[in-house]
């Protein structure tokens, strides 16, 4: 049984979808059960379910949330405590009637930089494909979250060949977490590298890898280590964070990549 439930994961790997032009998997009609247990000062909730659809969750209660396509994968309804951003308006990150609906404070597809509560929020010109960044319409944007003492980059869909040096400054050092896509995304990728060229510039502790594909997957498996969870969500204490990039796997493939990997499941 253990070695037909292996298989599976490799065939739902081979069909895995590829940057913005994926599919994602059919949704669920009810949210997600958020965890009643509250999680302990200093620990931020992370939730990541396909695409780029990212919750932060503090355990205050305020959250922050990125990219989302499909309300009915949140952990728990929207609020007006809640914070939304999208990085550009493609589907699989933005849906017009829950934006149009939030109650709570939103950013979208906007390059600015506001603080928010305590919740200081930086977003950055960038391109959805290999071409030069129009700023004057960017066609995706880098959100960087400065959030119960941690700091997390979400990339949306970057699809340059590299991030600009004025980009790299604007994001700055000292990265805790980062949302960002493991694949080839819009348009030219000689190298088959340039998604991993960007994980390094952005150089986080924890590598959230979104809209992932196996080749990636198994580069990235060579440079960095990785871990997985499956469950909708994570704690991961500040206390805990590593000293070196570790590729944290969750949603659907998390099983079928940590197997590939031979990746020990998470204790977060």
């Amino acid at each position: 049984m253990r070695t037909f439930r292996w298989l599976t994961s490799l065939t739902v790997v081979a069909v895995a979808f590829l940057g913005c032009s994926s599919t994602a998997a059919t949704p669920t009609a009810t949210p997600h059960a958020a965890t009643s247990a509250t999680p302990a000062p200093n620990t931020l909730t992370v939730a990541y379910e396909d695409n780029c659809q990212v919750e932060l969750i503090a355990p205050s209660g305020q959250r922050v949330l990125i990219d989302v396509y499909d309300e009915t994968l949140l952990t728990s309804p929207a609020k007006a405590s809640d914070i939304l951003l999208t990085t550009h308006l493609h589907s699989d990150h933005y849906k017009q009637s829950f934006a149009d609906s939030f109650p709570g404070t939103k950013i979208t597809n906007e390059t600015t930089e506001k603080t928010i509560g305590d919740v200081k929020i930086k977003s950055i010109a960038a391109s959805h494909t290999d071409e030069p960044i129009d700023t004057a319409a960017p066609t995706n944007h880098i959100f960087v979250i400065e959030f119960d003492g941690f700091k997390i980059v979400h990339g949306g869909s970057t699809g340059q060949m590299t991030l600009t040096p004025e980009q790299v400054a604007a994001i700055g050092g000292d990265v805790d977490i980062a949302a960002l896509v493991l694949t080839s995304v819009g348009g030219l990728d000689p190298n088959g590298d340039k998604a991993i060229q960007i994980a390094k510039q952005v150089n986080p502790k924890i590598l959230l890898p979104t809209h992932s594909s196996l080749p990636y997957v198994q580069a990235g498996g060579k440079i960095w280590k990785a871990t997985w969870s499956s469950n909708v969500s994570v704690k991961i204490p500040r206390s805990e964070l590593p000293t070196q990039t570790t590729m944290l796997f969750m949603g659907q493939l998390a099983t079928s990549y940590g197997a590939i990997l031979s990746a020990p499941e998470t204790k977060w």
